[in-house]
């Protein structure tokens, strides 16, 4: 199996795959595909793990791809934005947020990462997060560029939670209230701040994905009232 990422601002990721193989993508993400490859809805992880992705947000099933013979599948997201392959070792776990699984290899094992209540509401960052256990690959989308941060458990960071793409399980992540009140009345950046510390790499979004979609709706709605 051979992956290819193809593009700059609007990335797609190109899957090569042999007789017999296979890789499971979120619904809604495909390009284009060989006439050979099958696609079949799967309930990844059974009900309950088709429940857990449905309350993060994401789909609740996935579409595997199986090649009878060589083929390839092409497969993107939704938003402007680039693919980032996160690859993992036997037993190695990654935490991306719900709408950043783009791909993986059918070897992988999804689970959910909670988060406390409180947080995930006024955090904007969700409820549950998905986990991704290894051996494997995954590719997540991100919206913009791609900002990665590699902690070495010297000194912590804070990240506004609608920039998280993912990070590395090795890592603690809490949801903690801004500096001050005054900081989140006029600061702009919302209530709460997301603190990673520990060893490991966050992965961010340079574009919030809520605040993208956000102005461009307001956009719409602008231009909408200038056309009456």
């Amino acid at each position: 199996m051979e992956y290819k990422i193809i593009g700059s601002s609007m990335q797609s990721l190109n899957i090569n795959m042999s007789d017999g193989e296979s890789v499971y993508s979120d619904a809604g993400k495909l390009m284009s595909k060989s006439s050979n490859i099958h696609m079949t809805p799967r309930l990844v992880g059974g009900i309950a793990g088709a429940f857990e992705r449905k309350i993060t947000g994401a789909t609740a099933m996935l579409t595997e791809f199986k090649s009878d013979g060589d083929g390839s599948i092409s497969v993107s997201g939704i938003m402007p934005g680039k693919i980032k392959q996160i690859h993992l070792g036997e037993g190695q776990q990654f935490i991306s947020e719900a709408y950043a699984f783009l791909a993986c290899t059918t070897s992988i094992k999804f689970s959910m990462q909670t988060i406390s209540i409180g947080a995930a509401f006024l955090g904007g960052a969700g409820l549950v997060l998905q986990k991704f256990t290894g051996p494997g690959d995954v590719f997540i989308h991100i919206v913009g560029d791609i900002i990665e941060y590699d902690l070495d458990g010297t000194l912590d960071l804070d990240v506004d939670p609608g920039h998280i793409a993912g990070f590395d399980a090795t890592l603690q992540y809490k949801i903690r209230f801004v500096d001050n009140i005054r900081t989140a009345m006029f600061g702009g950046i919302g209530l709460f701040l997301a603190k990673f510390s520990g060893s490991g790499r966050v992965i961010l979004h340079s574009v919030s994905r809520h605040k993208l979609a956000s102005e461009i709706y307001l956009e719409g709605e602008q231009q909408n009232k200038n056309k009456k």
